[in-house]
């Protein structure tokens, strides 16, 4: 604050840098007073009567600095599992799984009755040959098992957002309350 000496009535009027510039009524005469820019202001006398805008820094708070850490980190592992949920996401959309084993089933019914016997005998002595258990998956079932993996990896990072949101809200709300 500094000590602006009103033209009209000689009345002291504290003024502060950030009304350089204005003008402001004087609280005696009531009349308008130009406040000079902030390069004169600053060659005024300081009104030391009125609490200065630039004292000591407050202590350092360790609480505080740990509770602000916690929150912005949490803050990050939210946003982070946001990105991968969302990316997980688009990439179970994008994959195109048409067939399901009731639909392959179906196809298999509907082609038996078509074929020649011996070409059915053929294919059960390869059944017998090679077991039940086939070596790797049907390519229906490939694809249905990717996007699967991609719709949970979605839900784990959604999971994991949700949660770490919730611990900063109580994180930064646990830090608001002991301060008032």
């Amino acid at each position: 604050m500094y000590q602006l000496s009103c033209p009209h009535c000689q009345n002291v009027i504290p003024v502060t840098p950030s009304q350089a510039g204005d003008s402001v009524l004087c609280p005696s005469c009531e009349q308008s007073v130009a406040v000079p820019r902030l390069g004169e202001l600053k060659q005024l006398p300081r009104d030391e009567s009125q609490p200065s805008d630039t004292g000591p820094a407050p202590p350092y708070n360790e609480a505080g600095f740990a509770q602000t850490f916690g929150t912005v980190a949490l803050g990050l592992i939210c946003t982070a599992s946001l990105l991968i949920a969302a990316y997980c996401g688009i990439r179970w959309a994008l994959i195109d799984a048409p067939v399901t084993t009731e639909i392959h089933l179906q196809e298999v019914r509907e082609v038996y009755p078509t074929r020649n016997p011996a070409e059915l005998l053929r294919e059960y002595e390869q059944m017998e040959e090679a077991g039940l258990e086939l070596p790797v998956p049907y390519g229906y079932k490939r694809v249905q098992n990717l996007k699967q993996g991609w719709g949970q990896n979605a839900a784990i990072a959604g999971g994991v957002a949700i949660l770490t949101l919730i611990g900063a809200i109580i994180f930064a709300s646990s830090g608001r309350s002991r301060r008032q």
